[in-house]
């Protein structure tokens, strides 16, 4: 039932980008400054794995792949951290920096959690063809802003998203899909499309927080899930891991790594004949006209004179 006061349906998309993009600015030094926090540990984690690739004679040998998983994992975490900062910073209009930075840091954890649990739903629902794992990011895509003010992680915040989305799943997903196809333009635009992108993600946070206020606001507060409910989604969102991690062990089977190791090993070494290999090389790109041309012998003349 709507709240009391509460509008009878979501807003036009102008009207949500234009409001989302108000409070964008209101809020851009805070966002700037998360972002200095978010970026600059990312960043020294992808230079750090491409300095240990590039040094590494070969790139499969198993201890530098450990450290490359690692810093993939770091950065995955990383990330999930900068995400739960966005959050924070859109749900709580008065915090300032410190606060965004020390309430991310405590939470990533369940933030982690509630991101794997998303992908692993998401994933069970495209294996049964595109359109149930669409229904379901619809479902689950303000999960995140739950658990920002209600503390609620987990399966809980991912079935709360879903009965706020129930009855306007299609006005969402106009909504939803008009900023996505924003975020995919701006994305592959030349030369300054991967720092619009950037510039963009906390935009794209605010425009969807914007459209959990309005669900909010009509809906009210929701009931807690049943455990019914809680066992029947983690049983799928288990499911969604097993094919993801068959898939994942599928595709290492299908790579022949002492292939690689051999072509990695030949693309280190060193000729011990280079120079004369680099001879021949320039011998036999020589263009046949630029070579010395053999006479031939007049008919009746023998050849040694």
């Amino acid at each position: 039932m709507p709240a009391q006061g509460g509008p009878a349906k979501l807003t036009g998309i102008g009207e949500l980008l234009g409001r989302s993009w108000h409070l964008y600015r209101m809020r851009f030094q805070v966002f700037s400054l998360v972002y200095i926090f978010y970026l600059t540990p990312l960043m020294l984690i992808s230079a750090f794995c491409f300095f240990v690739y590039k040094i590494s004679p070969h790139p499969v040998n198993p201890f530098i792949m450990a450290w490359i998983i690692a810093g993939v994992i770091m950065g995955v975490l990383v990330s999930v951290w900068g995400q739960a900062a966005f959050v924070y910073a859109v749900s709580d209009p008065a915090a300032g920096v410190r606060s965004i930075i020390h309430r991310a840091t405590e939470s990533v954890r369940k933030f982690f959690w509630l991101y794997l649990l998303f992908f692993a739903l998401t994933i069970a629902g495209f294996v049964f063809f595109v359109i149930p794992g669409l229904v379901m990011m619809v479902w689950f895509s303000f999960a995140v802003f739950i658990l920002a003010s209600r503390g609620d992680s987990g399966i809980d915040a991912l079935l709360e998203s879903r009965e706020y989305v129930k009855g306007f799943w299609w006005p969402v997903f106009i909504r939803l899909l008009a900023v996505w196809a924003l975020s995919f333009a701006f994305g592959y635009l030349p030369v300054i499309g991967s720092l619009l992108s950037l510039l963009f993600m906390p935009y794209l946070v605010t425009y969807t927080s914007q459209l959990y206020d309005e669900l909010a606001n009509i809906k009210g507060a929701m009931p807690k899930p049943t455990e019914r409910q809680r066992k029947k989604w983690s049983f799928i969102a288990t499911a969604g891991l097993i094919v993801t991690v068959c898939v994942m062990i599928y595709g290492a089977t299908q790579v022949d790594f002492k292939q690689m190791l051999s072509e990695s090993i030949k693309g280190v070494s060193i000729p011990q004949k280079g120079e004369a290999v680099r001879k021949s090389q320039q011998l036999r790109a020589v263009p046949p006209q630029n070579q010395t041309k053999t006479k031939t012998p007049l008919p009746g003349i023998p050849r040694s004179i």
